[in-house]
């Protein structure tokens, strides 16, 4: 009786944790801008750095962007890779509502402490939340898991097309 109610607890707790990660890979990204997507998709969204041939950083056009809710974003970054979207950050000021609406959204979160920030994470999809050194404003960051294995791929082809030169 006891390994039944054990077994019972014990996929009711992955059935809660499945269901937190797959409703954050559904809804893929913030608001309507979505992790893996091209980022000329998004008019609000201009380009800021270009790092490298594949990597740059895009900013919000003035007007685009300014709250989640009553909560005033004070900066938001977008990184790419190949115009595809790997990274959004997002900082805020503070607000406790801010992460009371992600739990209530995307269920508990786990507390790293290596990075001192929250994390929710699902298959395709990571969210972090942690404030700032002064405490004064707050950073979401959601990133897609998948990203390394794409640039992976392309090193991988990158070395097969040099060896097929020879």
């Amino acid at each position: 009786m006891t390994r039944i109610i054990f077994t019972l607890l014990l996929l009711t707790g992955f059935s809660t944790l499945y269901a937190q990660n797959s409703e954050l890979d559904e809804r893929n990204g913030f608001k309507h801008i979505k992790i893996l997507s091209k980022v000329t998709s998004y008019p609000e969204l201009k380009l800021d750095k270009t790092k490298d041939e594949f990597n740059s950083t895009y900013t919000r056009r003035p007007g685009y962007l300014l709250s989640i809710g009553e909560i005033q974003i004070k900066d938001f970054v977008v990184y790419t890779y190949k115009d595809l979207i790997y990274k959004i950050e997002i900082t805020t000021i503070k607000d406790p509502n801010l992460f009371k609406s992600l739990e209530q959204a995307f269920g508990k979160s786990k507390f790293s402490v290596t990075t001192n920030s929250y994390i929710w994470q699902g298959t395709d999809i990571k969210l972090s939340f942690k404030s700032t050194k002064g405490g004064k404003e707050t950073i979401m960051t959601y990133s897609s898991l998948k990203i390394k294995d794409i640039i992976k791929k392309d090193e991988e082809q990158k070395i097969k097309d040099l060896s097929n030169d020879f």
